[in-house]
């Protein structure tokens, strides 16, 4: 990515922001309508590639850990039964209905279990965002939101290992199942006990050291090398980065990493991670995918809705803060997108079906800021 094209990308990314809260949208929305403009779904000047994606990923990943080191842990631990309750709905309802759904459409029973996978996972950065702009991300709903989210992505990774091993795919088939569900649980496990005992210790050594952030620049990498290590273990980096954030929030110089941290992603790295969603969209050959493209967008509302909804009122949550929760699980982002990629990459999607995939995930990361703000503002 040139500089002149990244410097387009930001500027416009800022503009359509500042106009998006102009008018009453969150400045998401303006981030993703940048990619939109410029990619090609508006006048082609750029598409997503290497450049963009990498960027993208740092976004994510620092999002997410900001996201992680402004949540209430013992808030997240009180309102675990709900977000376990939310998370399970949240994958159930839309795993079988898509898969039925394919059925009935005549694709096989491969693609009808894909299309289950796919549209389960659930997108915590967008919601994250959101629920950050309007200080909502210690309420109940936002505590709900983040834990659900969390354990979705989980589920959503699990279940995609179980597909590859089942249909003989990728890295899923190359070992045993179990190994492999073995080898994340353990890195998981063994990144943040490492990280819980070595980050109170560490941290004041830095402090003696007189060179300028070398804190933020220490966090940075640790975050950069923890959510590579997840990746090659199958896990999400954007998962191991929230809970790393949570670890955070007991120590007590946490305000100064958050806010150098913050000024970091929000000038460069978290508006490219919304603009590059909005780079993956292309009108080409969705003609023929019209219909297809609305009955699975009205279907990934739905199911992403009604599931998480019913999963909260179980657990006695109000009417309204259970309409947070199931509204904040409607997005399928980056994991959505995550599992598309890996999709068409083994042959099981066509670029055109890929591109309407795309345009229902956009659509209903869209969705979500748009209808989550007004119930915000009421809470």
């Amino acid at each position: 990515m040139t500089t002149l094209v990244f410097a387009s990308l930001l500027l416009l990314a800022l503009v359509l922001s500042w106009l998006a809260e102009r008018l009453g949208l969150p400045a998401v929305v303006g981030q993703i309508g940048a990619g939109l403009v410029l990619g090609p779904a508006g006048f082609h000047l750029l598409s997503a590639n290497s450049g963009t994606a990498h960027w993208a990923e740092i976004g994510v990943i620092l999002l997410m850990f900001l996201a992680g080191i402004e949540s209430d842990l013992d808030l997240l631990k009180a309102h675990l039964k709900k977000s376990l309750s939310v998370a399970l709905a949240g994958v159930v309802t839309p795993f079988v209905l898509f898969y039925l759904f394919a059925v009935v459409l005549n694709y096989g029973n491969e693609q009808a279990l894909l299309w289950g996978v796919l549209f389960s996972a659930t997108s915590v950065s967008i919601t994250a965002q959101v629920l950050t702009d309007y200080k909502q991300l210690k309420s109940e709903a936002g505590s709900t939101i983040l834990g659900a989210a969390v354990i979705d992505d989980l589920l959503a990774v699990v279940m995609w290992t179980i597909f590859e091993a089942t249909f003989g795919l990728g890295e899923g088939a190359k070992g045993n199942l179990l190994l492999t569900l073995f080898e994340m649980a353990a890195y998981l496990f063994l990144i943040l006990l490492l990280l819980y005992f070595l980050l109170p210790k560490l941290l004041p050594i830095l402090e003696k050291i007189s060179q300028p952030a070398v804190i933020l620049t220490v966090v940075f990498a640790i975050l950069l090398f923890s959510a590579y290590g997840a990746e090659q273990v199958g896990l999400s980096g954007a998962i191991v980065a929230f809970l790393i954030g949570l670890l955070f929030t007991r120590l007590p110089d946490r305000q100064g990493i958050e806010h150098g941290l913050t000024i970091v992603g929000n000038v460069v790295f978290i508006p490219i991670f919304f603009a590059d969603i909005g780079l993956k969209v292309s009108w080409a050959g969705q003609g023929k995918h019209l219909w297809l493209i609305v009955g699975l967008t009205v279907l990934a509302i739905l199911t992403k809705w009604l599931g998480p909804y019913l999963g909260a009122r179980v657990f006695g949550m109000a009417k309204h803060p259970a309409h947070i929760v199931a509204v904040g699980m409607v997005s399928r982002g980056e994991m959505a997108l995550v599992i598309a990629n890996l999709a068409l990459a083994a042959g099981l999607l066509e670029k055109s079906l890929y591109g309407a995939f795309v345009l229902v995930i956009l659509l209903t990361t869209v969705f979500t800021p748009i209808v989550l703000k007004p119930l915000l503002k009421k809470a």
